[in-house]
């Protein structure tokens, strides 16, 4: 990105004001998009802020050649990474190799909320396809769960 439109573009990023993005049905959870192509046009990552609510899970996925780290907030998420399942806590980072066979779930009776970091961005994994197929919903995550 240029000198000119960084000056313009603000660098500091308040979750609070990010827009929360509901996916779409069965698997109910949130993700507010606090790096990504769209605020910023080079970056070759994106953070987001995820929120699920007890129950909430994701199905088994790949991505080809994108590394991603789940870090917990608050909460307990349970993740499975090639038939290995592991319970993270709040504090606790796991690493997700590129290709490898990965779900996230929170089968606790709390809401957990973690980020997610994508690099580097490829066709699997895009912040296009939240925009395009969730629904937007209001400002606060966590009075959404």
């Amino acid at each position: 990105m240029d000198s000119k439109k960084l000056k313009k573009k603000s660098l500091l990023i308040d979750p609070e004001l990010a827009d929360v993005y509901e996916s779409p049905k069965p698997f109910r959870r949130f993700i507010k998009l606090l790096v990504d192509r769209e605020r910023f046009p080079e970056t070759p990552l994106t953070i987001a802020m995820v929120h699920y609510p007890s129950g909430a899970r994701i199905p088994f996925h790949s991505h080809k050649r994108t590394t991603e780290v789940y870090f917990v907030l608050a909460g307990e998420l349970v993740a499975t990474v090639q038939g290995k399942r592991y319970a993270l806590k709040r504090g606790q980072l796991l690493y997700i190799p590129p290709g490898a066979e990965h779900r996230a779930e929170n089968p606790g009776g709390r809401p957990c909320r973690f980020m997610s970091i994508n690099t580097p961005l490829a066709e699997d994994v895009t912040e296009l396809r939240v925009r395009q197929t969730w629904k937007r919903v209001s400002g606060k995550m966590d009075r959404r769960c």
